[in-house]
């Protein structure tokens, strides 16, 4: 069974000390919580939540796929894991900032790691924030990366409401007040 820092190690998506942060974040949120990657690559971020939270419900929207080791595959690394065909895994394919206008489940915890341009950045902290619910997380990837100035300056920008609680090489952790 492959783990999350497994999978971090072959495909460098995220740093361990991100996957630490992100373990650390998931045993902070209720019972059966509901989860949200925008953003599923190759499923780092999914493994490293379910493997603290098997409770949780997690959805992950993307607005591809592919059967390449390279791109977007989660749904590969999962089959690799008991949570293959758990149920614990809502895969949607489609924009992110599309999927959200409609969205009707409050989140314990987004993840936004997507679109990496500033206006796909912007549409999804617009559209997604106001579905975490008070007290809920949302944690945004490559925060204070050289190759993503923008990331910073739309976080840095956010309500006042939205806390920074902690930073992981590029991952930035806030919970909503």
């Amino acid at each position: 069974m492959r783990t999350s820092y497994e999978l971090s190690d072959w495909q460098h998506y995220l740093s361990h000390a991100e996957i630490d942060l992100l373990k650390d974040i998931s045993t902070r949120l209720p019972i059966d919580p509901d989860v949200l990657c925008i953003g599923a690559g190759a499923g780092t971020c999914t493994l490293a939540v379910l493997e603290e939270r098997p409770d949780a419900l997690y959805y992950s929207v993307d607005i591809r796929t592919t059967e390449q080791e390279w791109g977007t595959n989660e749904h590969l690394r999962l089959a690799e894991t008991p949570f293959g065909e758990s149920g614990h895994v809502i895969r949607i394919w489609g924009d992110s900032k599309i999927v959200g206008k409609r969205w009707r489940v409050p989140l314990d915890l987004l993840i936004v790691d997507g679109d990496h341009g500033e206006a796909g950045v912007r549409g999804d902290a617009l559209v997604w924030l106001p579905h975490i619910k008070v007290g809920g997380y949302v944690i945004f990837h490559d925060y204070n990366s050289p190759r993503w100035p923008h990331v910073a300056a739309i976080v840095d920008a956010l309500p006042p409401h939205m806390l920074q609680i902690a930073i992981a090489d590029t991952f930035i952790a806030l919970q909503k007040s």
